[in-house]
C-alpha cells in the first residue's frame, strides 16, 4: 500500500488518482479537509492524520502495510514565517522517522521548480546545480531546503529518496484562483465574463 499525506488537497488528491488508475492499494492522509473527491470515493483508504503528531504518524503503521509514502502534506503560511518552517519540518521529519521506522521502498517528498530560480537557462533540468539566491515566497525556501533534509535523513536505510520537483498540476483539480499559476485565474475570469490579467511571455513559467 503506497501512503499519500496531504492526499486530499490539490495536488495530492492528483497522484492518488494517477496511483489508483496504475492499480495501486492507496492510503491518503488528511487533516483539515475531509470531503473526498468523486473520482476517488471507494477506491482510496482515508485516514484522519494531522502529520505533526509523530506518534500518531507511526501509528499508521500498525493498521496499515505501507510499502512506499509519497509525502504532500503541508500547510500555508501566514504572518509568522517561524511557525509555518517549524509545522511544516515537524511533518516531514515525522514521515522520513515512519519511513525509517517501517523500511519502506521508496520516500517521495515534494519540493518545487522554484528551487531552479536564479538560473537563466531556457530549460531547466535535473542535473542543474541549485543556485543559491534570493527566493520569492516561503514555501519554495522550504521545499528547496526540503531536499537535503530527505536525502541526508535517509542515507544509509535502504529506503529511495525522490525529489519530485512540482510545477504546476493542471486538470479540473487545480486551484481555479492560485497565486502560483496565473493560468487558472485568467480562465476563470473568462467564465465570469470578466477582463482577465494579461499574460507576458517575459512573465516567466510557460504561459
Amino acid at each position: 500500500m503506497i501512503l499519500v499525506t496531504g492526499g486530499l488537497g490539490m495536488i495530492g488528491a492528483h497522484t492518488a488518482r494517477a496511483l489508483v488508475d496504475l492499480r495501486q492499494d492507496v492510503l491518503v492522509t488528511a487533516h483539515h479537509r475531509t470531503d473526498v473527491p468523486s473520482f476517488l470515493a471507494g477506491k482510496v483508504t482515508v485516514e484522519s492524520l494531522d502529520v505533526t503528531d509523530r506518534d500518531a504518524f507511526l501509528d499508521l503503521g500498525n493498521r496499515h502495510d505501507i510499502s512506499d509514502i509519497v509525502h504532500l502534506a503541508g500547510t500555508i503560511p501566514g504572518d509568522d514565517p517561524v511557525r509555518f518552517f517549524r509545522t511544516d519540518t515537524t511533518g516531514l521529519l515525522n514521515a522520513l522517522d515512519a519511513a525509517r521506522t517501517w523500511g519502506v521502498r521508496r520516500f517521495a517528498v515534494a519540493s518545487s521548480l522554484g528551487a531552479y530560480v536564479g538560473r537563466t537557462e531556457a530549460r531547466w533540468h535535473e542535473e542543474l546545480a541549485l543556485p543559491t539566491v534570493e527566493l520569492p515566497h516561503p514555501i519554495i525556501a522550504f521545499k528547496k531546503a526540503v531536499e537535503p533534509l530527505t536525502t541526508h535523513s535517509l542515507q544509509g536505510s535502504g529506503v529511495q529518496p525522490v525529489v519530485l520537483r512540482i510545477g504546476s498540476t493542471w486538470g479540473p483539480l487545480m486551484d481555479p484562483e492560485s497565486p502560483f499559476n496565473p493560468i487558472p485565474p485568467y480562465v476563470s475570469a473568462v467564465l465570469r465574463g470578466e477582463e482577465p490579467n494579461p499574460l507576458y511571455a517575459d512573465d516567466g513559467g510557460d504561459s
